[in-house]
């Protein structure tokens, strides 16, 4: 095992698109969700999940987050994870849902149209979430 450079970090993080979001409950204990992320030119990672969900409810409450970014091959000889520890924010802002939207669907290859038109309803809650990452590590085979 060996620590991962951060030009390597960059590289993994543009070429991936799942994760796996840490949060912790009123309680303090921990809740996980895997989901597809997009970045965006600010760096912030975002992720569109359930407004409603556990994970917006405890990110309201402290949010703190781990985002876990890992692969291994078939035979284990070949693995990454890349752990990013920042804060989370819902982001409401109709445009910024939009542009959200768009850039998922660039990631996934697919039209979220129907989508961003429901979360872009004035009476509609926000399924943005954006991490801005205040440390990152990684380690690697």
């Amino acid at each position: 095992m060996r620590k991962m450079k951060q030009e390597e970090i960059e590289k993994i993080l543009k070429k991936q698109n799942w994760a796996t979001i840490c949060s912790v409950d009123k309680e303090c204990n921990p809740y996980a969700i895997e989901a597809t992320y997009f970045i965006k030119k600010d760096g912030s990672i975002n992720f569109m999940i359930n407004p409603k969900g556990t994970t917006m409810t405890n990110i309201k409450l402290n949010n703190n987050v781990l985002l876990k970014i890992s692969r291994a091959s078939a035979s284990l000889s070949e693995w990454f994870g890349i752990s990013c520890f920042g804060k989370a924010f819902n982001i409401l802002d109709k445009k910024e849902i939009e542009e959200g939207w768009n850039l998922l669907g660039e990631v996934m290859k697919q039209d979220y149209k129907a989508a961003k038109e429901k979360f872009t309803k004035p009476s509609s809650l926000s399924p943005l979430l954006s991490v801005k990452v205040e440390r990152i590590s990684g380690v690697h085979s």
